[in-house]
């Protein structure tokens, strides 16, 4: 009969492919001491840096199987969350915002909301904020712009320009 070795590298892929496939039946408490507390999570991540270090691809296949193990702890706490909660039913309604509290103490007061100072807002100028009119500087035409003195008027005489000033030779 054939003896079956079973190689470090594919025992390592194994166990991860069965954590992420099983995750789901692991118990709670394990899960909790495992991934749930920051030392656990914090020894999960110096695994999966080391086994990187050494393969890509165990590196991989230990980072999903250890990512599995974290959304499964996550998921059981929400629905822990939710059953607590009831039905499904909201916390706090956004309907109810508006409503003022209860009074925690006979003769309570509370004062009332502040509503904004305006209701809308357009994209236009208003009277507040300005005209929209141009004013002229008093001047005839706003176009006296010169050219500077290093722009010659005529590109062909940039070349000569250039090899006046010695930063170009033909």
């Amino acid at each position: 009969m054939a003896k079956f070795n079973l190689s470090p590298t594919l025992s390592v892929l194994l166990v991860a492919c069965v954590l992420f496939t099983f995750s789901s039946y692991i118990p709670s408490w394990f899960l909790q001491i495992v991934v749930g507390t920051n030392v656990g999570a914090l020894l999960m991540l110096v695994l999966v840096l080391v086994v990187l270090q050494t393969d890509i691809v165990l590196g991989l296949a230990v980072f999903l199987a250890i990512a599995a193990l974290f959304l499964e702890n996550r998921r059981r706490m929400v629905n822990t969350v939710t059953m607590m909660l009831g039905s499904g039913k909201q916390l706090f309604p956004v309907k109810e915002l508006d409503t003022p509290a209860e009074n925690l103490v006979p003769g309570e007061i509370h004062p009332d909301h502040k509503n904004a100072e305006t209701e809308d807002y357009g994209f236009e100028p208003t009277e507040e904020s300005g005209k929209n009119d141009v004013e002229g500087l008093g001047l005839e035409s706003q176009d006296e712009k010169q050219p500077l003195e290093t722009v010659p008027p005529q590109p062909t005489l940039v070349s000569d320009l250039m090899q006046q000033k010695g930063l170009a030779t033909i």
